[in-house]
């Protein structure tokens, strides 16, 4: 922090924890004129996430689940008088109804938890190609048209790490865990566990680095006009809002309705 300072003493300065921004037990004094961002996603929430209120891998997850960990998470912020900012959060959406209902009921209980302890927050993520986003590529845009048996694959595959259940595949990849538990009960890698490092290992490493080639092939011989097309599907105008995710978001912001005047 000194080094910055010394060639920028003004500019308010964000930092992130510790296991993905969860954890800021490291810290001592807070620096001044900086933010400490935490990140609060919901295990409930995420794209292997279970029933809502409900158990996702064993572990139950409600409003007031919800209240506990944000409490934990921010503990640094607020015994020091620093400003809470959640600088990263938002369900994963599945194009299920039922599951979806569900999915905005975690980001609303979030919402109302972070306006009742006077939390600022951004909403994880602005756009994309339909995981979460406020906007989504249009399936008809140039992008979608040309990637989206790509994506597909990926979705398959399990190869996103965000975007996975890792459950994909399960008649090749629980045979792989259940001899990993087996022939090594006592691995508990750092900061999850020894499912999801495997998967991390072979999902999103492995079949991630075995896809880049023909990801590349996509773009072979497209002209410049043609990739500005491509980049083109990204923008505001050219995606698809989801709606009810928008409506959401914006209620969360609206300003308090006035007092009627009195007499």
């Amino acid at each position: 922090m000194a080094a910055v300072r010394e060639v920028d003493p003004d500019h308010i300065v964000f930092v992130d924890g510790n296991t993905y921004s969860t954890d800021f037990s490291a810290f001592s004094e807070p620096y001044e004129n900086c933010v400490y961002a935490c990140h609060d996603y919901a295990r409930s929430g995420m794209a292997f996430g279970g029933p809502y209120p409900g158990e996702t891998d064993g572990v139950w997850v409600d409003r007031d689940t919800l209240e506990e960990t944000f409490l934990k998470r921010t503990a640094f912020m607020r015994e020091t008088g620093t400003p809470i900012w959640v600088g990263e959060f938002g369900p994963v959406y599945t194009g299920d109804p039922a599951v979806d209902d569900m999915r905005y009921q975690v980001l609303a209980d979030q919402l109302e938890i972070y306006e009742r302890h006077g939390a600022g927050w951004s909403l994880w993520t602005y756009k994309d190609v339909g995981l979460q986003g406020l906007v989504v590529a249009d399936p008809e845009s140039p992008y979608m048209r040309r990637f989206g048996a790509f994506i597909a694959k990926k979705a398959r595959l399990g190869v996103d790490s965000w975007g996975s259940t890792d459950r994909e595949l399960s008649e090749i990849f629980e045979p792989l865990h259940a001899l990993i538990a087996d022939e090594f009960p006592s691995w508990s890698p750092y900061p999850w566990s020894a499912r999801a490092s495997t998967d991390d290992l072979v999902r999103h490493l492995l079949l991630a680095q075995a896809m880049l080639p023909e990801y590349a092939e996509h773009f072979r011989d497209l002209s410049d006009a043609q990739l500005d097309e491509l980049a083109g599907s990204f923008r505001l105008g050219s995606c698809v809002r989801r709606e009810r995710l928008c409506e959401l978001v914006a209620s969360a912001l609206a300003p308090p309705a006035a007092a009627p005047p009195s007499g």
